[in-house]
């Protein structure tokens, strides 16, 4: 191997061990990995929106309804999650993880728009209260918000932090 590249090597190593823990956000609650889910599934179906209008024209309207509809659930979703990664700039940065994520699958994932449509067209049905149950229900693991484990205290179950 090129000197070179093993001091690069070293160096981007050192970086990424020298990252404070403090800058990873702290295990999620049940609060915090709801709205995880809910901003995973909001930013998939804005990525299909954008990216399925050529094969789906009806898509970016049926978004445009959505985010309409769900609006101030949305700003609630995004006051929780600004406080879980402690910040504007790390939830942006999260966000964009996510979103950078998702527009890989777009071209990754055969049938990609035809999955994405009955999804959001459920989405723009759901009531306020409907939603966070149905992004529980298809996100399942949110990506890069970690629930608490649970431990058990005289019958009951509650998150360690």
């Amino acid at each position: 191997m090129h000197p070179f590249c093993v001091i690069a090597c070293v160096c981007l190593l050192s970086a990424a061990c020298a990252a404070p823990a403090a800058a990873r956000p702290p295990c999620a609650d049940s609060e915090q990995v709801k709205a995880a889910q809910l901003r995973q599934l909001h930013y998939q179906l804005q990525v299909a929106a954008l990216n399925c209008r050529g094969d789906i024209p009806e898509m970016p309207a049926k978004w445009q309804s959505y985010v309409q509809r769900h609006g101030a659930t949305l700003g609630e979703n995004a006051k929780v999650l600004r406080a879980y990664f402690k910040g504007a700039a790390a939830f942006d940065r999260h966000n964009t993880a996510v979103t950078n994520r998702e527009s890989v699958l777009v071209h990754d994932t055969p049938g990609y728009c035809e999955i994405q449509a009955p999804i959001l067209d459920k989405m723009v049905t759901l009531t306020p209260s409907q939603l966070a149950a149905f992004a529980t229900e298809t996100i399942g693991d949110p990506m890069e918000v970690h629930a608490c484990p649970k431990k058990a205290t005289g019958g009951k179950v509650r998150p360690v932090n």
